[in-house]
């Protein structure tokens, strides 16, 4: 009876079960947490131990709701992706560790598209045919998408064709708000290749400023 017990104690292990081990947050503005819990399950016989959350940067942070499961019971991996200083698709992991017998080790993973805080259209700017010497008006737009208020703190041209005077409308925007930046531009007489920048500095720590390029063709 001795051996027996034993053998059975020697044989029980803690087993890692997961049913969703991705999620996909689809397209969020930039700046904004994402928080999903990650369900696990202890589907073997003995206690199951997390021994370490290593997530894939800085931006991750992740902690479960207890650290050992008994066998039959569930707990959360809580994962919170900070989304300030990304753009564009992004993927994020979290791996975690367990004394799980049969595959100790697992990774989350986190996906999605991250929408710019602030919008500028067009960009790159087509001002179309220019005739030297004669101003042409543009526009361009800003528009602030997420819910942080922000500050055009100045706007900038680069170029040795073309003569750009900016003018903006509105300099601060709460969420959801919008403004134009107005452009008179014009062509220098000797120039050839008619393009420039455009530069918005903008109060925003991830993305201070935005380029804009512009591009015209010379009025034959």
């Amino acid at each position: 009876m001795a051996s027996l017990l034993t053998a059975v104690t020697a044989w029980a292990a803690p087993e890692l079960s997961v049913e969703h081990g991705s999620y996909d947050f689809g397209t969020i503005t930039q700046g904004k947490k994402v928080q999903h819990n990650f369900t696990i399950r202890n589907s073997g016989d003995a206690p199951l131990q997390i021994k370490q959350l290593n997530a894939s940067c800085g931006c991750t942070a992740a902690r479960p709701s207890t650290a050992l499961i008994l066998p039959g019971r569930s707990a959360e991996i809580e994962v919170v992706f900070d989304s300030a200083n990304f753009s564009g698709r992004v993927e994020k992991t979290v791996a975690m560790t367990t004394n799980a017998g049969k595959a100790p080790t697992y990774t989350f993973k986190l996906e999605g598209n991250i929408q710019d805080q602030v919008q500028v259209k067009p960009r790159p700017l087509d001002v179309g045919a220019l005739t030297a010497g004669v101003a042409k008006q543009a526009t361009v737009s800003i528009e602030n998408k997420g819910d942080t208020p922000i500050k055009i703190v100045s706007v900038k041209v680069a170029s040795n064709a073309l003569q750009i005077k900016p003018t903006v409308k509105k300099k601060e925007l709460k969420g959801g708000e919008s403004t134009a930046i107005e452009l008179a531009i014009t062509a220098r007489p000797e120039a050839k290749v008619l393009s420039g920048y455009l530069h918005i500095m903008i109060s925003l720590p991830q993305s201070k400023e935005i380029i804009v390029p512009i591009y015209a063709t010379a009025s034959k």
